[in-house]
């Protein structure tokens, strides 16, 4: 029996893909603190198989997005940027308060992976919210990010399905800030102060907590129509809307704002009562705009638009739309 040559079964070992491929985690390794919760000690610091995270008194909230696959390939720090905030305004909408997030990084080439991390990370330490670990390959044949955040709830949950007929439908939308061209985003946050977006977020969990909003939804990618289309079918309400009452920025036609994708925007569902207190609640805020503009009202009445004395249905509400409806 020969003796075994090690040298050259060790040389065969290091070709191995699946080993060599484990080199792309030095990209984020370069990226994010190795000890997000220095409390926990070494069992939370980055690169073990899962994250170690510390205990939240609450339920839990778990929120995961796809980025669009032409942000990624064109405005890749931008990208990484909006995969956390649009998890953070996610878990902000149904009351909670962010804990930690997690992403998957696919391309092809590093300095493209380094500016989808940058953006990640950069959104991370604005917002104070940790990345604790993902997944990074450098030989995708395309680019591709997925982010996640899970964030916990300690007061009411903001369901969007608590809205119910005769509550006021109100706009709380961040309007200092500008168009992000070529797309239909409305970034407020990129240039705006960290402490005063990190207190924008807080202030959704702060109205649940009080009581002054008892449902929300967090405006996406569908704009201001959808999101109140999604709204009123997982409500299982009608909601009429009046354009009349919305105000778009200098510069933006009501048609984009009413399309657009803002960074910081949500429509709130609390009864005519909590008005003032709603208001109040709000009225430290300079940037940010209320207005009440519609009522929800019984589940045959669809989504309709109100203006100059018109009315018309923009959803019949025997249409579905994503398939979550109302449960009861």
């Amino acid at each position: 029996m020969s003796e075994p040559d090690l040298e050259a079964l060790a040389a065969r070992l290091r070709q191995l893909a699946g080993w060599r491929g484990k080199t792309d985690i030095q990209r984020p390794a370069a990226h994010f603190p190795h000890l997000p919760f220095p409390a926990l000690g070494l069992a939370a610091a980055l690169g073990d198989d899962a994250a170690l995270l510390p205990a939240a008194t609450g339920s839990l909230l778990l929120a995961c997005e796809g980025l669009h696959p032409d942000l990624v390939d064109q405005d890749p720090w931008f990208a990484g940027w909006s995969g956390v905030l649009v998890n953070l305004s996610d878990i902000a909408a149904m009351g909670g308060r962010p804990l930690a997030v997690v992403n998957s990084l696919w391309s092809g080439e590093a300095r493209h992976a380094d500016l989808l991390l940058d953006g990640l990370r950069v959104a991370s330490e604005t917002f104070q919210v940790p990345v604790v670990g993902g997944h990074t390959n450098l030989h995708s044949p395309y680019n591709a990010l997925s982010v996640a955040v899970l964030g916990v709830v300690a007061g009411p949950v903001l369901s969007a399905r608590f809205a119910r007929p005769g509550d006021h439908c109100h706009l709380l939308i961040n309007t200092s800030g500008h168009v992000h061209h070529p797309y239909p985003f409305w970034d407020a946050a990129t240039r705006a102060e960290p402490a005063l977006l990190r207190r924008h977020l807080a202030l959704m969990a702060e109205l649940a907590e009080a009581g002054t909003v008892h449902a929300a939804k967090d405006i996406s990618m569908g704009g201001l129509i959808g999101t109140a289309v999604m709204f009123a079918e997982a409500a299982g309400c009608g909601l009429e809307l009046d354009l009349d009452a919305i105000t778009p920025p200098a510069g933006v036609s009501l048609d984009d704002w009413l399309c657009c994708f803002p960074s910081y925007g949500y429509l709130l569902a609390a009864g005519p009562e909590r008005a003032g207190a709603l208001a109040a609640a709000v009225a430290p805020y300079a940037d940010l705009q209320l207005s009440c503009i519609g009522q929800f009202g019984p589940v045959a009445g669809g989504v309709s638009l109100r203006q100059a004395g018109q009315c018309h249905q923009l959803w019949p509400r025997d249409e579905t739309l994503t398939g979550f409806g109302a449960l009861c």
